[in-house]
């Protein structure tokens, strides 16, 4: 997959996510229980290695000179 698809992609799918998600919850789905029920310890021990990653990756993709 070339570059330019990757933006493309999110583009389309971020927002059919989000209506998909508007959606459940008006028809009265919540999703949002679910991540209620996770302690807050654990997405604090989680934001830590995402960001990390995300570095990583954003890192070596960054081109030579």
């Amino acid at each position: 997959m070339n570059r330019e698809a990757v933006p493309l992609i999110i583009g389309i799918f971020a927002p059919l996510i989000l209506v998909a998600f508007i959606a459940l919850y008006i028809s009265g789905y919540d999703i949002t229980v679910y991540f209620r029920n996770i302690n807050l310890i654990y997405y604090l021990m989680v934001l830590p290695f995402g960001l990390g990653l995300l570095v990583v990756v954003l890192w070596f993709r960054r081109p030579k000179d």
